[in-house]
């Protein structure tokens, strides 16, 4: 495939992608950072579109061409990484750095740039690089979350920019100063088209996969999660119960679960309303994630209802930080215009073998039941009925 095709394929693919993010931003305004990557395509576009202008003409004005395409391919690579510092909401102001893109198209004016395309190309392919490298750097704190797949995919496709950026840059720059007497001059030309096509669809192809994954994750953090609390709802505990208990296993550890609810919740709500019986639900769930560890599993099981799930811990353990979370919300009243007094009972139940998740619950379901007809506000261990 010839230069010139090449060009108008790169056309095409950024025109396409402009109107593809634009779009897809219209449908999802709550994914801001998608604008800083509508701006890279457009600078894309820009940049194919002066070099496709180039190759109809020979009138082409130095500030146009090179001066402009090469700030414009810098500005996009600019652009690609103030998106992914907006996606993963880094501090720091993004306005300001993309200012940078006014004193690049200077020094692309500049007499030292104009003397020769090596000057040039040390004027815009380090940033472009610096730039990739930023990029790999955030996103490679981040691979371990949700989306890291993801981020490993643009990890990919930068470091194939930087490789391809500096092997072109190292031989056209040894060729420039007759190093080398080879003249590939215009196939490292075609190379370098063809890795901006390849580039473009890897990147726009990533960043299309971030927003799609990223809405996926959201929908399934609404199905699992409850309106009210922002728990872990009922329909997630069967599977990351199930996980927790074949975890204990491989590791011959203990699994705890600690059930609980909020003694007399029906007089709450009929005393004070339903608002009340609200925030009284808020309250509690607050005290509770106060007392539990970061890989502890909290669940609303029902309404007034709740399910702790406490890996690598002891029975013993597991009956201490249930004493501990009685007393604390017994100490803690809720005041919502008046006081508002409350206990719960709780009902522990621990294994250090695979339990199926249903009788681990049936358990802890049992010694809350006894908790309750003990008089309340008490805690009750399954394995000591």
């Amino acid at each position: 495939m010839d230069v010139l095709t090449l060009t108008y394929v790169n056309v095409f693919i950024a025109c396409t992608f402009t109107i593809l993010l634009a779009l897809q931003y219209k449908a999802e305004r709550q994914l801001r950072y998608q604008r800083y990557f509508i701006l890279a395509a457009i600078f894309m576009l820009l940049n194919a579109l002066i070099s496709a202008f180039s190759f109809t003409t020979h009138a082409v004005p130095y500030w146009l061409s090179p001066a402009l395409s090469n700030t414009s391919s810098v500005g996009a690579h600019l652009a690609l990484a103030c998106g992914i510092h907006r996606h993963l909401q880094l501090p720091g102001k993004r306005q300001w750095l993309l200012l940078a893109i006014v004193p690049l198209y200077l020094a692309q004016l500049s007499d030292f740039a104009a003397a020769t395309i090596a000057n040039r190309m040390l004027l815009a392919i380090p940033p472009v690089i610096m730039l990739n490298l930023w990029s790999i750097r955030m996103l490679s704190r981040h691979r371990d979350t949700e989306l890291g797949p993801v981020y490993l995919a643009f990890i990919g496709v930068f470091a194939f920019n930087i490789i391809q950026f500096i092997l072109r840059s190292a031989y056209m720059l040894a060729e420039h100063y007759q190093l080398v007497q080879t003249h590939y001059s215009a196939l490292i030309h075609s190379v370098g088209y063809f890795s901006l096509t390849a580039f473009a669809i890897l990147v726009f192809g990533c960043v299309i996969m971030l927003s799609h994954s990223q809405q996926r994750l959201a929908l399934l953090h609404i199905s699992e999660r409850d309106a009210l609390t922002g728990l872990l709802n009922r329909r997630s505990l069967s599977p990351r119960l199930l996980a927790e208990l074949n975890r204990t296993e491989r590791n011959h550890t203990t699994l705890s679960i600690l059930m609980f609810d909020i003694d007399y919740f029906k007089q709450v709500n009929d005393t004070f309303g339903h608002r009340a019986g609200d925030k009284a639900i808020q309250h509690v769930v607050d005290i509770a994630s106060q007392q539990l560890r970061d890989y502890d599993l909290l669940f609303r099981y029902g309404g007034e209802e709740f399910l702790i799930c406490l890996p690598d811990t002891s029975e013993d353990t597991v009956l201490l930080i249930a004493n501990r979370l009685k007393n604390a919300i017994e100490a803690n009243p809720l005041t919502a215009g008046q006081l508002i007094q409350m206990t719960v009972s709780i009902g522990v139940s621990s294994t250090h073998q695979f339990t199926e998740p249903d009788t681990l619950i049936e358990q802890a379901d049992t010694a809350l039941y006894q908790a309750k007809q003990s008089g309340r506000n008490a805690v009750v261990s399954f394995h000591q009925l």
